[in-house]
């Protein structure tokens, strides 16, 4: 995510914010005196007008957006630590009370914030399975190329519990007569490995094959026998994904 990125989320998300790239400051965390956070430099002046404060948390896949709405703040450079006129700010990611602790300053407390998740959207925060199935992979190909040393650092600060969201994807109402009629002609039998199946299903003992289509469906294949193929789960897995 980046700044501009971070700016049309947030604008499109909510009307009444006019976010742009000259009354918005953006930090990734960084780390300062051994403590990672967020560190702003905001001249003084920027507090006259409508000000906003966007950190980004990538561990988090979310943004914290902080709003102070013009003149909201009274006399700045008596609250933070003044350098050549403007405020220099650090946020430390480990207390989560967006509190100022640079030293010099007077501790200010930023309170009027939300959080916003990479994924969320205008409506009802539904995102397409298959962007998110794209991210998802874009990331651990990212994890890959870093370090074990980057990789480590960002599990020290990730959440143990991840955020849900709402996924909208599209099904098709497939026949039911071609998976019956592809099913019975591998009579147990992956049609790509030729083994057994590898274990009979529960509900009513039959051997378990999954019905694959040669060409997608999503690609404009047909829901027919001739379509179709009876295979393993691992076969089946390498069909998607080999």
């Amino acid at each position: 995510m980046t700044k501009n990125e971070a700016i049309k989320k947030i604008n499109s998300l909510d009307k009444s914010k006019k976010l742009t790239p000259r009354n918005t400051h953006w930090s990734n965390i960084v780390s300062y005196k051994n403590e990672n956070g967020w560190w702003l430099n905001v001249p003084f002046e920027k507090f006259k007008n409508d000000l906003y404060l966007v950190l980004n948390q990538p561990s988090k896949e979310s943004l914290i957006l902080i709003s102070m709405s013009v003149n909201s703040l009274k006399n700045p450079e008596n609250i933070f630590r003044n350098k050549d006129e403007t405020a220099d700010i650090f946020i430390p990611i480990s207390n989560n009370l967006f509190i100022d602790t640079q030293s010099n300053g007077t501790k200010y407390q930023f309170l009027n914030y939300k959080i916003i998740s990479y994924f969320e959207t205008k409506d009802s925060k539904i995102i397409e399975q298959t962007k998110l199935e794209d991210d998802f992979e874009q990331k651990i190909q990212k994890s890959k190329n870093d370090s074990r040393e980057k990789r480590l650092m960002r599990l020290k600060q990730s959440n143990k519990k991840p955020l849900s969201v709402e996924v909208k994807s599209i099904q098709y109402k497939r026949n039911s007569d071609v998976v019956v009629e592809v099913l019975n002609r591998a009579n147990g039998i992956c049609e790509k490995c030729k083994k057994k199946a590898p274990f009979l299903r529960k509900k009513d003992n039959s051997p378990y094959l999954e019905v694959h289509h040669i060409i997608t469906l999503a690609n404009g294949g047909d829901d027919t026998i001739e379509n179709t193929i009876a295979v393993c789960p691992n076969c089946h897995r390498e069909l998607h994904f080999g």
